[in-house]
């Protein structure tokens, strides 16, 4: 299972989402001082203001769709079909992304300072993604091509 080139591809996805989960998409400065986006919600030093639950909850999906699919490594065209349905869901996790900060911005009168490293991890999983379909089809149409000749 681990000597497969796709699975590696995966697991480099998995870690990535996982690291997307917990760390800051993005940083905002408002009158009262400078608060993070995080996938549990917006804080300001530690303390809670606003509640994003829900991406949580898809960067989670997300995660476990991963894990089924390193697991399902005998259905190739199984694996393709949910690594593909896990792309849509990481790009639901940047609409959510993009719908709580346009919900957010203009009621807090926050300004955008920067972008964190979890903004950018789940595009390199969707990548990552994209070259696992690659090889799992390169597989499927090895296996197909191997079993003409019997």
């Amino acid at each position: 299972m681990l000597q497969r080139i796709q699975t590696v591809y995966l697991l480099l996805a998995t870690i990535c989402m996982v690291v997307s989960l917990f760390t800051n998409l993005a940083v905002f400065s408002y009158v009262d001082g400078i608060a993070t986006f995080k996938a549990m919600g917006f804080y300001n030093n530690g303390e809670l203001l606003f509640s994003t639950w829900s991406l949580l909850v898809i960067g989670i999906i997300s995660v476990v769709l991963f894990l089924i699919i390193i697991f399902i490594y005998k259905w190739r065209i199984l694996q393709i079909r949910f690594s593909i349905f896990n792309i849509f869901v990481m790009l639901g996790y940047y609409g959510l992304i993009a719908f709580y900060i346009l919900k957010r911005n203009p009621e807090a009168n926050s300004e955008f300072v920067r972008v964190g490293i979890g903004m950018i991890l789940p595009f390199v999983a969707i990548v990552f993604t994209y070259l696992a379909i690659r090889k799992i089809a390169a597989d499927e149409a090895l296996v197909r091509s191997l079993n003409r000749i019997r």
